[in-house]
């Protein structure tokens, strides 16, 4: 979720300023000469348009495709080259007005001020429209604190003004009462998928804090979405932004198997979407289909190239760019495979896009977790020099020293870590973002889980356990991440650190409490294996070992050893 936090006196002057300004709005022209390229294979809708172009009929359906294929500048530019063929057409014009506004992906509003004129447009020719549309776009007009709206903004600013200050992130108001709106017309409308899925994106905006709790239970009305979401897909299981916003809503370990059958779907739906293509992984994921995850990503990854070729091809430049985030998860989802070449390649690829969130780092991640430590000390550092980069290398370089036996190596790997590790909690602060989160977990935990490696190989054990359980609370925002930033290798790490410190009965608590986060999981299978063992538990030692060689069928050789 994004980082949107404001104060109740800036709420006020927000909405304010924003009602003063749709009094003014002059008259919007829109672009005669605005046009779009031609995009197929991105799923479709049922929302349409009354217009006597059939052209603008038609990039108006474009516009939806691309609206829930998050591809929000691809629907802007669909939306305004309809809005050109026919400048009376109000939905194509609440149509760049909603893709300008908050997304579950970026849920700040700093777009709404460009908004209004659209949203403005679609008022002014709205009296003929169907009641359904009417209402959408004096929905959004609530979302947006037009003027046409001042009655209902009113009492919603007296509610702003009570409310208690904190540091937590939180929904604009105006964000919560868009989605209360939407609500009401999903429940008016109960058999129209479009405003249903209007509704589940509003809803998940506005919900701000974690959507399921650590017991599977969901925030607000999260749980009575999911419901929703589902009983309409059995009355019209082809309607892809159904299928993309159950993914989201039911996007957790205790819950996404509610999700499996749209997972199924939905690359099917819209064959050159990289966004759709990729959503899957993230049921799949959480539910243990990491070949399946893996493979949906290299075919979003060659998506996005495809689309990019496409654009070009039409003179458009590319507008999101969902590379980095599909090369992470496919980088996850190849390591929860035991896959580690694989792993390796993709992370290398990753890297040499950007490095994203590792800052480069990923292939020195990859080989930590693939203990191939002598091969870590050979890898050539990444390019980078931010603090992030520093604080990974250390982490990686650090561990393997310590796991090759060379402690006190390892300790000055810590001493560089630390100046790097203090500037990313110095940036951090302690703001709510998901940014400032970041920071902090992989200060915190790439701190303490280098220490727990070099108390391990001096053989304090009781000290590393400590340390290492630090590293697991510091990393609860990253390991919650979708894909989790360090591939959630910090509970693992406790079970091996108690393995070697014969503690077999904690080592299996570890491994199956990983087990339940992680469902499949070879890696914690294979610890879990060992720990039965350890406890002369061969029947189930038997059946971990089994359980592992269904999981890690395509791992390489050398993690799986002797089954």
């Amino acid at each position: 979720m994004g980082n949107h936090r404001l104060a109740n006196r800036s709420l006020l002057v927000v909405a304010a300023a924003l009602l003063a300004a749709a009094c003014g709005i002059a008259p919007l022209q829109p672009d005669r000469q605005a046009r779009a390229p031609r995009l197929d294979g991105f799923g479709t809708a049922t929302l349409a348009v009354q217009s006597p172009s059939a052209e603008a009929r038609q990039l108006f359906a474009q516009g939806m495709g691309q609206a829930y294929g998050f591809n929000e500048r691809e629907a802007q530019r669909s939306f305004k080259a309809a809005l050109a063929l026919d400048p009376d057409c109000a939905m194509c014009a609440w149509g760049v007005a909603w893709q300008m506004g908050p997304n579950i992906n970026w849920t700040e509003r700093q777009g709404v001020k460009d908004a209004l004129p659209y949203l403005d447009h679609a008022l002014r020719r709205a009296a003929t429209l169907p009641p359904r549309d009417r209402e959408l776009i004096g929905a959004l007009a609530l979302r947006y604190a037009h003027a046409s709206e001042a009655r209902n903004i009113a009492p919603l600013q007296a509610q702003v003004c009570g409310a208690g200050a904190g540091n937590e992130e939180k929904a604009d108001p105006l964000d919560i009462a868009y989605a209360e709106r939407m609500r009401l017309l999903a429940d008016r409308y109960p058999d129209d998928p479009d405003v249903l899925s209007l509704y589940a994106e509003a809803e998940l905006i506005a919900t701000r804090v974690d959507w399921w709790d650590e017991r599977g239970q969901p925030a607000g009305r999260i749980g009575e979405l999911a419901d929703k979401l589902e009983a309409a897909l059995t009355r019209q299981p082809r309607h892809t932004g159904l299928n993309h916003y159950l993914i989201h809503t039911v996007d957790d370990v205790h819950q996404a198997g509610r999700a499996e059958a749209a997972a199924d779907r939905l690359g099917a739906l819209a064959p050159k979407s990289p966004r759709l293509l990729h959503m899957p992984s993230h049921t799949y994921a959480q539910i243990g289909r990491y070949a399946d995850a893996e493979r949906v990503n290299a075919e979003a990854l060659a998506a996005d190239e495809a689309m990019r070729a496409t654009l070009k091809q039409q003179g458009f430049t590319p507008g999101t760019d969902w590379r980095g985030h599909n090369g992470n998860f496919r980088w996850y989802a190849a390591l929860m495979q035991g896959r580690g070449e694989l792993a390796l390649q993709v992370a290398r690829a990753n890297s040499l896009r950007g490095g994203g969130d590792h800052g480069g780092t990923q292939p020195l991640l990859t080989l930590m977790r693939l203990e191939r430590w002598d091969e870590l000390l050979r890898e050539a550092p990444p390019a980078g020099k931010g603090s992030k980069t520093l604080v990974l290398t250390e982490l990686a370089r650090g561990t393997a020293l310590a796991r090759l036996g060379r402690p006190a190596e390892a300790r000055e790997a810590l001493a560089r870590m630390e100046p790097a590790a203090a500037m990313l909690n110095t940036m951090a602060g302690e703001r709510p973002d998901y940014m400032s989160k970041q920071m902090r977990g992989i200060a915190g935990s790439a701190q303490a889980r280098l220490r727990a490696e070099i108390a391990s190989a001096e053989g304090r054990h009781e000290e590393a356990l400590g340390q290492q359980a630090l590293a697991i609370t510091a990393a609860k925002d990253i390991d919650g991440a979708e894909p989790p930033l360090l591939a959630a290798g910090n509970r693992l790490a406790l079970g091996d650190m108690q393995l070697r410190a014969r503690d077999w009965a904690a080592a299996e608590q570890s491994f199956r409490r990983d087990l339940a986060e992680h469902p499949q999981s070879g890696w914690a299978l294979r610890g879990l294996s060992q720990a039965l063992q350890a406890q002369d538990r061969r029947a189930e030692a038997d059946a971990a070992r089994a359980a592992l060689a269904s999981a890690w069928a395509e791992a390489d050789a050398g993690l799986r050893g002797p089954l």
